[in-house]
């Protein structure tokens, strides 16, 4: 096997390897825990890869985000997901994070080696509450150029799809009762184009024979 397969192999492993933690079916919220959910789904219409929404606290430390698919895979099959309708597919992720105020701050598609990021900076604040989930909406990724399989352009709309994501959630997490779930987007809300035009990298490794 030559360095440059070995080298492309290796990028594959390790770049499918990428996942997002979600609560389990059980989960069941508890007040006195200092923790609540963070209730959101991501869709997509285009080719397959990794559609992510990243957050980080705004009084505490804690990073992350929510993916749905991979940006490169040794076999590209596109997830289940939870739902496809309108042409897209799509996932609706919950996740326990501590009590406090939070922000989302940027989206990515991540393509093969293409990265693709938004031009404009992005706020949406959300807060977490102890023993409650904090539904946040949709976030949907609509491909506008590609190159061959690699996602080379997308548009990324904002909206409020309570009543198919929370649908979900009723049947996923049956402990989570809809009492307990606070909306943290405006009823019925659409917002299109949020970050404004995006921005393609590349990140194409350079192999040294």
């Amino acid at each position: 096997m030559n360095k440059f397969f070995s080298l492309i192999l290796l990028s594959l492993v390790l770049t499918g390897c990428a996942s997002t933690k979600t609560i389990k079916n059980d989960y069941a919220l508890n007040q006195k825990s200092g923790n609540g959910v963070l209730i959101s789904s991501v869709s997509y219409k285009g080719s397959y890869s990794g559609y992510s929404v990243y957050y980080h606290g705004i009084d505490n430390q804690i990073r992350g985000e929510i993916q749905f698919g991979e940006g490169v895979a040794l076999i590209p099959i596109p997830p289940k997901g939870d739902f496809s309708h309108l042409n897209r597919k799509g996932e609706v992720f919950a996740i326990e994070l501590p009590e406090g105020d939070y922000k989302v701050w940027r989206w990515g598609v991540h393509s093969g080696y293409a990265h693709i990021n938004p031009a404009s900076p992005i706020s949406i604040e959300f807060k977490i509450e102890s023993g409650k989930a904090t539904y946040l909406g949709n976030f949907d990724f609509i491909q506008t150029d590609s190159m061959g399989l690699t996602v080379t352009g997308v548009q990324v709309n904002y909206s409020d799809q309570s009543q198919i994501d929370l649908d979900i959630v009723s049947k996923k997490h049956p402990n989570i009762k809809a009492s307990s779930i606070v909306k943290g987007v405006e009823d019925n809300a659409k917002y299109q184009g949020i970050g404004g035009s995006d921005q393609t990298n590349w990140d194409i490794p350079v192999v040294i024979m």
